[in-house]
């Protein structure tokens, strides 16, 4: 049994319905987010106490960053179930989502959320950023390359 990877009725375009599955879901935890560190602050610390708004602040943006992360993917499942995976609209989004992991790792490098998990995943979306940022500039360069081809007789 061969699985279809693009178009109509395939993984990517499975993956596309996922996305919305995960901006909903991701947008439910945002907003439960304060009940949701309070309940995690109390079973594994007793009390936060000053630690509870200082993990908001990061946790915050992080999580915007990851809707909009989601939301990106999805734009860019479009493309590429529509036949358009190699577009400078593509390589504009993969570039948004570069941005994104490097503000969630200047985050959690910033010492705020008192973990030692919290560098370690710094580091982690700090190297995501740099992949995205390459990949960014490989779907620009197929972008340009894909519309010099179009453009031959």
């Amino acid at each position: 049994m061969k699985i279809s990877i693009v178009g109509k009725g395939s993984l990517s375009s499975f993956l596309e319905k996922l996305c919305w599955v995960f901006f909903f879901a991701g947008l439910a935890l945002t907003v439960a987010l304060p009940w949701i560190l309070n309940f995690y602050g109390r079973i594994f610390w007793h009390d936060l106490g000053a630690d509870y708004i200082r993990i908001l602040i990061v946790l915050y943006p992080a999580a915007l960053m990851a809707l909009i992360v989601v939301w990106q993917l999805r734009k860019i499942l479009v493309n590429v179930n529509a036949g358009n995976p190699f577009s400078l609209e593509n390589a504009r989004r993969v570039n948004i989502v570069s941005v994104c992991c490097l503000v969630v790792g200047g985050l959690f490098l910033a010492g705020i959320v008192p973990s030692l998990m919290a560098p370690m995943l710094g580091l982690a979306f700090l190297f995501l950023a740099a992949l995205a940022l390459v990949l960014s500039e490989l779907v620009k360069q197929a972008a340009i390359y894909k519309e010099e081809n179009d453009l031959t007789i």
